[in-house]
């Protein structure tokens, strides 16, 4: 049997791609955490390999190793240790609202590569935010997908925008606009269901920039800023401001986990938070769609 903090290094490793941000989050130091995981390897006969995505991968018989890992999630569950939630890109404020016994990843650059779902198959993660492409090939008989909330995606601009102050603005209209900006909270799924938006808006690909959000203050960008897509959450920014379009797309959020960990006590704890905290978000915005 490894220890729990050992095989905690590992799996961190493997989740957040980098032994500082590992080290981070489990209050060690990096030499703690390589010396944990090198042990893991040498025990279990298995590998950490650099995937071309920049995450990590495990090479070789990783039978005991997920062994290992089922026991020790069953520690979790029984409040032994934090529980793990993976939050995509732009959904860091529901980390401001987890219940006590569970931590979820920083925000990272390799964020966006991480395979949430297997990870839970692993058991790596306990719970995973995913939007709707990611969820749609999931087993049904394997994971519990559950929808946070929806929202149709909006156009905005700055109020120094012309569009902004015209009604009935039609794809032709747009199509003088040769820059997207994307928001880098904006999650990986929504960000290619803007690009293909809007390249079909533009008849051929869309020239897309990505920008950080605290550079993105529309107000300093003047008459000439690129317009942003946004979900609900993203409205009521300072000076933002909707063109009259409509998109004709409804982003999801989704929070799956295995079936088999559905009656833990931890589990029902996050989504009774989460149902929470989002009945409050939809109650100050209109716009936004509360599944739970």
């Amino acid at each position: 049997m490894l220890s729990q903090e050992e095989l905690e290094s590992f799996d961190f490793l493997q989740w957040l791609g980098t032994g500082a941000l590992a080290a981070r989050q489990l209050c060690c130091n990096q030499a703690t955490v390589s010396r944990h995981a090198v042990h893991v390897q040498k025990t279990l006969g298995i590998s950490l390999q650099r995937l071309p995505s920049g995450t990590y991968g495990v090479t070789g018989n990783d039978r005991l190793l997920k062994l290992e890992r089922q026991v020790h999630q069953v520690a979790r569950l029984l409040g032994r240790r934090p529980m793990r939630l993976h939050l995509i890109t732009g959904k860091g404020h529901l980390s401001m609202g987890l219940p006590h016994g569970w931590c979820s990843n920083p925000p990272c650059p390799l964020e966006a590569q991480v395979d949430g779902a297997a990870l839970l198959d692993s058991y790596v993660l306990d719970a995973c935010i995913m939007q709707r492409p990611q969820v749609a090939s999931l087993d049904s008989e394997r994971y519990c997908v559950v929808e946070l909330l929806n929202s149709p995606l909006f156009l905005v601009a700055n109020g120094a925008h012309a569009l902004t102050h015209d009604r009935g603005i039609t794809a032709t209209d747009l199509a003088g606009q040769a820059q997207l900006i994307h928001l880098d909270i904006i999650p990986v799924a929504t960000r290619l269901a803007t690009e293909q938006l809007h390249a079909s808006l533009l008849g051929g690909p869309a020239q897309v920039v990505a920008q950080p959000e605290t550079l993105a203050r529309l107000v300093d960008y003047g008459p000439m800023a690129e317009i942003f897509y946004v979900s609900a959450l993203g409205l009521g920014k300072e000076n933002r401001m909707c063109i009259d379009f409509n998109v004709n797309y409804t982003t999801s959020d989704y929070l799956v986990f295995l079936k088999e960990t559905m009656e833990a006590p931890g589990m029902q704890l996050l989504m009774d938070e989460l149902r929470s905290s989002l009945r409050a978000a939809a109650g100050r915005l209109p716009e936004l769609g509360c599944a739970l």
